[in-house]
């Protein structure tokens, strides 16, 4: 086989290395099965663009430094753009959620190593997405959120702050910048903040409470509280537990929901006159108890003790 052949097998590109492999076996299997030998000037069409018969020659360089400059041009890009530019050629990118994912694809469309089918829309409609912004930053002076709710946010990492969305059943595969991320959470913590005031509970959860905690939460005058006194060891208590969950899910910011382990606070839970397990309290925004039942409850029972009592 000719030597060029052999010089140009690591070429800078993948698909070009591939394609001459390919061509090269093709070759072989010709040569065993017919014995034929084939003249140095029919390997014109082995030819591949940008390799010449001497090895690697300048223009080969020249498409390595070039594809260099391409890969820091695409990674200094906005994730929004780089995924608007694929969806725009017709290239799947719901996948993709990180960055270097969408740097990674959108090479190879500018390469021409993959291609999409560009949908059909309007110059319009194009222009109108050009124009749209990059990413939404973190509103800085929004009323709602803190600078030091704002500052944790920006503290956390990419897979923290998608944790603590999911978590709260935000959706984040959109959000493909940090700042996207952040400017979501933002809002949430601060409307947390002003539910709960010891920072403990959050709208639709039930949050576990210490005794000093308790009595945090039980004078603010906010939301009624509901309190689910329970143990560890106790079965009634672990097979409530998902119906609270359940509950405090769709009862969202009409009423705290709150747990304390009373082995945990044996001198709260004597205070609170809690004589089985697990007993549910229910205090009104004062701070006063206006119900109590004990024994595990449904979900569909913890509603109905709730809304009996006017909440």
């Amino acid at each position: 086989l000719p030597a060029a052949c052999f010089q140009a097998m690591a070429p800078p590109h993948p698909c070009r290395r591939v394609r001459l492999q390919r061509l090269l076996a093709g070759a072989v299997v010709s040569f065993v099965l017919t014995g034929q030998k084939i003249a140095p000037s029919s390997w014109a069409f082995l030819a591949v663009p940008g390799l010449r018969s001497a090895g690697r020659a300048p223009g080969v360089l020249a498409r390595a430094g070039a594809d260099g400059d391409l890969r820091a041009s695409i990674e200094g890009m906005p994730a929004r753009e780089m995924k608007r530019e694929l969806e725009a050629a017709g290239v799947d990118a719901s996948d993709l959620f990180e960055k270097a994912d969408l740097v990674e694809r959108l090479l190879l469309l500018r390469t021409g190593e993959i291609q999409g089918t560009p949908p059909a829309e309007t110059a319009a409609e194009t222009a109108a997405q050009a124009a749209e912004p990059a990413a939404v930053e973190a509103p800085e002076a929004a009323a709602a959120s803190s600078q030091e709710i704002l500052d944790k946010c920006r503290a956390m990492s990419v897979k923290e702050l998608r944790t603590q969305l999911g978590s709260r059943g935000i959706s984040w595969a959109d959000a493909l910048e940090k700042s996207e991320l952040v400017s979501r959470l933002v809002p949430v913590l601060a409307e947390e903040a002003n539910f709960s005031k010891s920072g403990r509970l959050s709208p639709g959860l039930v949050g576990k409470l210490s005794g000093a905690e308790l009595d945090q939460e039980l004078s603010d005058s906010s939301t009624p509280l509901l309190l689910d006194v329970y143990a560890t060891w106790c079965g009634p208590c672990k097979m409530m537990a998902p119906q609270m969950d359940a509950a405090a899910r769709n009862l969202g910011q009409r009423v705290r929901m709150a747990k304390m382990d009373s082995d945990e606070e044996p001198e709260v839970s004597t205070r609170l006159r809690v004589g089985g397990l697990p007993t549910v309290i229910l205090f009104d925004r004062s701070g006063k108890e206006v119900a109590r039942q004990e024994g595990a409850l449904m979900e569909s029972q913890i509603l109905s003790f709730v809304s009996n009592a006017g909440f």
